[in-house]
């Protein structure tokens, strides 16, 4: 790192968290800032809005947002498969998985969410799947290759776009299975729940409302799905998609204030309880809130980026996040979260 570089860490590779390294380097012109990527995943960051086109034909590199040249050609060290585990605040350092220990001047975790996997007994068998990663989709599209009927836990937005993935993997039967008594409750009232159902039944989905999933039966894989009403359904696959929760495991390690419930507790200017670490995205906990959406987490990637390159930078005033922009997006996150 030249003398005269600001060190950034971003903990995270995901979309917010290339999003805000490409809206840096936008605005330092690639001067004056070294920046490090700890990633996760093995490979760099793709589009999860679009991960059901996966299904259809499209390939890992298609829903890739910038090759691994993009981050050599701006400077930008890239570490893949080797996430975070430590920070230390006081000597302002990160170590990896790997052992890898590095410095930094700010530091901005992005480190996104996770599945939330309810404690259904039988959850652990195989044949059952999170709808998150394109990890997830390949182990998706290898078991049914050998399975006729699926179903979906969850009838939200998440659930349904899980639901068309398996209508496009070519099951015999795809089921929802929602335990509000209408799709979508955090979205649409029931006239509206009752448009959906009956659109989504004609393109093949068999929709069941008001159903609590009590166990996962099978011997070692999913063979049915056994419910409080005493009903049961035969299915070989089963995608749970029943919300997300904040990944904060870091920075609660590190002593970093986070929610009751989870998320990186940031003010205004995407600020942690330590000044020198922002949270932006589904990990962080703004204005009582995880938003869980693409745009909310852009927005926040531009405060953080907007700030790091005032002069001189401005981690006790500039740019702010402002809840008005993001008012919009509010019912949709609250289902995700």
């Amino acid at each position: 790192m030249k003398s005269s570089s600001t060190r950034v860490v971003v903990l995270g590779n995901g979309m917010v968290g290339y999003k805000f390294c490409e809206k840096l380097l936008a605005k330092c012109g690639g001067e004056g800032f070294d920046l490090v990527v700890f990633g996760e995943e093995p490979r760099p960051a793709y589009d999860r809005v679009h991960l059901s086109e996966f299904f259809a034909g499209k390939t890992a590199d298609d829903l890739t947002m910038a090759p691994l040249s993009w981050y050599a050609e701006n400077g930008i060290t890239l570490h893949l498969s080797d996430p975070v585990v430590d920070i230390d605040r006081a000597a302002k350092t990160v170590r990896s998985h790997h052992g890898l220990v590095v410095g930094y001047d700010y530091l901005v975790l992005a480190t996104g969410s996770a599945a939330f996997v309810p404690s259904i007994p039988g959850v652990e068998k195989d044949g059952v799947f999170v709808y998150r990663t394109i990890e997830d989709l390949e182990m998706m599209r290898d078991h049914a290759k050998h399975a006729r009927k699926g179903a979906v836990i969850g009838g939200g937005l998440l659930g349904l776009e899980a639901a068309k993935a398996l209508l496009d993997l070519g099951l015999e039967e795809t089921h929802v299975i929602e335990f509000a008594p209408r799709l979508m409750p955090r979205q649409i009232d029931q006239a509206g729940s009752d448009i959906l159902k009956a659109k989504l039944e004609t393109l093949g989905l068999k929709i069941h409302l008001s159903k609590n999933t009590q166990e996962i039966v099978g011997e070692g894989v999913i063979k049915a799905m056994q419910f409080v009403d005493g009903t049961s359904l035969d299915v070989d696959m089963l995608v749970i998609s029943a919300g997300i929760k904040p990944r904060d495991e870091v920075a609660k390690l590190s002593g970093l204030e986070v929610g009751s419930r989870g998320g990186i507790v940031v003010n205004d200017r995407l600020q942690t309880s330590d000044p020198n670490i922002f949270a932006i995205g589904e990990c962080a906990l703004a204005h009582q809130m995880i938003y869980g959406l693409v745009a909310p987490g852009y927005e926040m990637a531009e405060v953080v980026a907007r700030n790091l390159t005032a002069a001189p930078p401005a981690p006790e005033g500039g740019a702010t996040l402002l809840l008005q922009s993001l008012s919009a997006e509010l019912s949709v996150s609250a289902e995700r979260g």
